[in-house]
């Protein structure tokens, strides 16, 4: 039930604070509940032809109403009272001013609680509600400020009896308006106690308020109370009228769909204005700024969109001016931080960000983010006057107060200190300029100002700033951390002057002379963003030591598991693309110590053991792979059988990151030779058998295989573009004989969960990266400068690749060319996997058959192990690979001309046709040879299941002759035989059998 509708609430509110309070029960509530009233003889009296003119008896009678319905109006009333209350609004709008004193007592009778007499009353009255408040605030476009021309006029007049009129009406509209506006803060108010909200169980307050809000809230919504409100409150000219205005709609903003309307009605222009009339000299600044607030954190997009106006930033760069300058007080320095809030819910939407820069925020912000010193020297330089474009401003500059002299003084700003409030302000202050740097013309006001050396001043561990000499050890590591955050943006943004702040020294000597742990780490997170900022940034690193830093930090076992994976990430980033780097790895005993950590085993730890293990491989992949010494000492070390011995129990994620590394290393003949000698050590199955079983396992998720392992679509024998038609056979394609044994991960529970675990992964690092549409082939591809056919380019890239011009990617999970090449060329997977998207659905995406072809490749088809005739089925597609991706990518060429409508020429036509029927032939060959394996495997199974119901005929036979009865013929007459036409029948009683 609504607060309104409860009869055991009183009300006594301030006009300041507008709260509602509780007191007496139910049972006596009824005791003072008025008689009934009859509204219908009140408003036959107001209508009537000989009555309706008795103004004055109107008004009393209206009166006696609020005086008799002193503690609440009755909600069984509601109705009678929306239309009495809608007749008297007619008649002020009419210019019966008398009616304003009865307007006063209805809204202050209004803002009690409504009572109920039965229980049932709010149920059957309640939808009355909205009306009256939206009847009752339309009263506010009769009652507002009078023009300042009438005022004039009317004082211009010699009659006092018009100056007086004037003054009462003035003073009479300004009540109402007060009234009014004391109503609604108490309405918005009442119901934000815990006691009085329904929260959920470990769900905050504040949280509960904006998602269900409270019953008045919800009343206040229906009745679209703030565009009325709105309208009164940009001619407002009363300070009290204002002051609680602004008090309801602080409580309003709470509510998410009426932050919505806060918005859409243009209250924030309004609020903004009322922070510039009383810039420093009001509490109500902090009252808007908290409005401001809410709403931006309720409806970010469309009030960011509002605030998000070259004159409203110029708005907040006069007050940052003012506070930062004269903001002595306790009250300004909230007042200074509440702005900082602000503005960065604004900096959040990349539109407004140019903004800074153009009105000269961000020059005056950056200039306050580096200290005093550094503050004056970019005022004394002319820097600073430039980039907040004072030469064309008239009037004092930002910051500044003028000297006795008539000059400005030459720094005036409040010094930031060690107190709670200057930390929050300089922690707000730099998230936000590294936010905004995202924008080119904000960074470059941030160069300009140097930005990048104030923040490494903080972490410099050989000259502390002045300023912190005194700070505590815990204050200096929250600004470490915070410097840290910002530094990580901005090297993403401005690399070039990172480098020539020496930050890559300034954070490694940090990061070498921390204990924290945080502090640790974000070094870390900031190395790691860094290394990949292009090849000046590895070069220096491996020059000031950094490869000997992170592997020592890496083989700690002190250091958690998250921090040792940053640093394997950092060192496959320094060495990925060099030389030198790699070889310094290798000297500080790097292969050995990624070696130890090629394991995977979940089970042992509470940390994510996958992501450490996917970063442990890029490092191998990065670090190892390509340099042969360093490819020699790993497979001294048998780290190549640790890779197979991760691949066969790891999630399908890391699996793939690790076939991509194979397909590297692989082009080492060493590593090609120790490859197939490896064996399981739980199933005693070949690397190759590992691979085989991926393999299917990519074909199912394609469904290009029929129930009986054959190529399903001839056309397209690895992508088919249509599911299978006959569901039956889809469905049953899972019965089909596998290549992996029952041991296999893939079947295993904990292989599923972690692959859930990696696709939960992949949701959330694949956030930032976009799908990339179909490639559309050409009859001529660009290939070196070149025109060139598909057939030229494969060509070209094999004559490179027997040159060994080609290897795989580093960090991408690239494979040899061959892979490179198919991958390349191949269109896109099955409809079922090549929706576009994001995380989960980018993981199904991949396809991991290029590398797996690739792999085995690189040790040839040839078994040394005895496959299956399954086994045998997939090796025979695998050898088809890439004539299957070729024939694949001329048919997507084909089709693209056709749905383009262009005709090719006569020879290019029958090259297309050509190359399509020899492809297909070859594919032909496959699948009838896998038909052959197919009947072979089923010829097999019925011969075993005859030699199954021999052996049970010669043990009737047996049972019969020791028995000496019928009993065996009885038993013989239920087999069936496996030459007559019912052979399934028999296959299926043998398998129940």
């Amino acid at each position: 039930m609504t607060a309104l509708a409860t009869t055991t609430a009183t009300m006594g509110a301030s006009k300041m604070e507008s709260t509602m309070m509780s007191t007496s029960g139910a049972a006596c509530a009824v005791s003072w509940a008025p008689d009934d009233i009859d509204y219908a003889a009140i408003m036959q009296l107001m209508t009537a032809k000989h009555t309706c003119e008795l103004v004055d008896r109107h008004v009393a009678a209206i009166r006696k109403v609020c005086k008799t319905c002193c503690n609440g109006f009755l909600l069984k009333h509601l109705e009678p009272l929306v239309e009495l209350l809608k007749l008297v609004v007619r008649r002020l709008s009419e210019g019966q001013h008398v009616f304003a004193l009865a307007i006063c007592e209805i809204t202050r009778v209004a803002s009690q609680p409504f009572v109920s007499c039965k229980a049932s009353d709010m149920i059957t009255y309640g939808h009355f509600l909205p009306s009256f408040v939206k009847v009752l605030v339309s009263v506010l476009n009769y009652a507002l400020p009078i023009p300042d021309e009438v005022l004039a006029a009317a004082m211009a007049s010699e009659d006092p009896d018009d100056v007086q009129a004037i003054e009462e009406r003035k003073s009479m509209n300004e009540r109402i308006r007060i009234e009014i506006a004391h109503t609604l803060a108490c309405w918005s108010r009442f119901g934000l106690e815990q006691d009085t909200t329904e929260v959920q169980p470990h769900q905050p307050l504040i949280e509960a308020v904006a998602d269900s809000g409270t019953p008045n809230l919800r009343i206040l919504r229906q009745s679209q109370v703030l565009d009325a409100l709105s309208s009164s409150f940009r001619a407002e000219d009363s300070p009290e009228a204002v002051i609680i205005t602004l008090g309801a709609i602080r409580d309003m903003s709470l509510y998410r769909p009426l932050a919505r309307q806060i918005t859409n009605s243009g209250l924030i222009s309004n609020l903004v204005h009322v922070i510039r009339v009383n810039l420093l000299g009001s509490d109500v600044l902090l009252v808007a700024a908290e409005v401001l607030w809410n709403v931006l954190e309720l409806d970010w997009q469309a009030a960011s969109e509002a605030l998000g106006q070259e004159e409203v930033v110029e708005c907040f760069r006069d007050f940052m001016g003012a506070v930062l300058s004269r903001g002595y007080r306790f009250k300004d320095k909230i007042f200074r931080n509440d702005m900082m809030v602000l503005l960065m819910y604004i900096s959040k939407r990349e539109e407004n960000r140019p903004l800074f820069a153009k009105t000269g925020l961000m020059a005056l912000l950056l200039s306050h983010a580096g200290g005093e010193a550094r503050r004056k020297v970019l005022h004394d330089s002319g820097v600073l006057r430039e980039l907040l474009g004072e030469e064309d401003r008239p009037g004092p500059s930002l910051g500044n107060s003028p000297s006795k002299d008539g000059k400005q003084s030459r720094v005036a700003s409040v010094a930031l200190t060690n107190s709670q409030e200057d930390m929050e302000f300089r922690m707000l202050l730099w998230g936000t300029l590294s936010r905004c740097c995202s924008s080119e013309p904000c960074a470059q006001v941030a160069v300009r100002c140097g930005f990048v050396p104030a923040l490494l001043a903080n972490l410099d561990q050989q000259e502390m700033p002045q300023e912190q000499r005194q700070w505590t050890s815990e204050q200096r590591r929250k600004v470490q951390l915070e410097a840290l955050s910002s530094l990580f943006q901005l090297v993403q943004y401005v690399p070039d002057a990172f480098l020539e702040a020496s930050g890559n020294s300034i954070v490694l000597q940090l990061l070498q002379a921390t204990r924290s742990r945080e502090v640790q780490r974000k070094c870390l997170n900031l190395l790691q963003v860094a290394v990949r900022m292009g090849p000046k940034f590895p070069e220096e690193l491996g020059q000031l030591g950094a490869v000997g830093l992170l592997i020592e930090l890496f083989t700690d076992k002190d250091n958690p598991m998250g921090s040792r994976q940053l640093c394997a990430s950092v060192l496959a980033g320094l060495c990925a693309e060099n030389a030198e780097n790699r070889r310094e790895f290798r000297k500080k005993d790097g292969v050995e110590a990624i070696r130890a950590e090629v394991v995977y085993r979940p089970d042992e730890t509470t940390d994510n053991h996958l992501f450490y293990t996917l970063c442990v491989v890029d490092c191998v992949w990065s670090a190892v792979v390509g340099t042969r010494k360093n490819e020699i000492r790993f497979l001294d070390s048998g780290g190549l059988f640790s890779l197979l011995d991760v691949l066969e129990v790891s999630p399908l994620l890391l699996k793939r990151q690790i076939i991509g590394c194979l397909a590297d290393l692989l082009l080492y003949r060493k590593a090609a030779k120790a490859f197939t000698q490896w064996n399981s050590q739980a199933t005693m199955k070949g690397a190759l058998k590992i691979l085989l079983e991926l393999w299917q396992s990519e074909q199912e998720a394609a469904g290009s295989m029929d129930k009986d392992g054959v190529v399903r679509e001839l056309s397209r024998p690895l992508n088919p573009q249509e599911p299978p038609s006959d569901n039956n056979d889809w469905m049953l394609a899972a019965d089909r004989p596998e290549s992996r044994g029952s041991n296999s991960s893939m079947n295993s529970s904990k292989a599923s969960m972690r692959l859930r675990q990696a696709r939960n992964f992949a949701d959330v690092a694949a956030a930032s990266m976009r799908s990339k549409g179909s490639v559309q082939f050409p009859s001529r591809i660009n290939f070196g400068g070149q025109q060139q056919s598909p057939t030229s380019i494969n060509a070209n890239i094999q004559s490179l690749q027997g040159k060994g011009c080609f290897k795989g990617g580093r960090g991408g999970g690239g494979a040899t060319v061959a892979a490179a090449a198919a991958t390349a060329s191949a269109p896109k997977p099955a409809p079922a996997v090549a929706a576009h998207g994001f995380g989960r659905e980018l993981l199904d995406r991949q396809d991991s058959r290029a590398k797996i072809h690739s792999v085995l490749r690189c040790i040839g088809f040839e078994s040394q192990e005895a496959l299956t005739i399954a086994e045998r089925q997939q090796m025979e597609l695998v050898k088809l690979f890439p004539t299957a991706a070729e024939l694949e990518t001329w048919i997507q060429v084909q089709s693209n001309l056709e749905q383009r409508g262009l005709k090719p020429i006569a020879a290019d036509l029958k090259w297309i046709e050509d190359a399509i029927a020899d492809r297909q032939s070859e594919a032909g060959k496959v699948q009838a040879l896998q038909r052959k394996l197919a009947d072979e495997r089923r010829s097999e199974e019925l011969a075993g299941l005859n030699r199954f119901y021999e052996d049970i005929r010669g043990r009737a036979q047996i049972r019969r002759g020791a028995m000496g009865g019928d009993g065996g013929d009885e038993f013989l007459g239920g087999l069936p035989s496996m030459g007559s036409d019912d052979d399934d029948d028999g296959f299926s009683s043998g398998d129940n059998a």
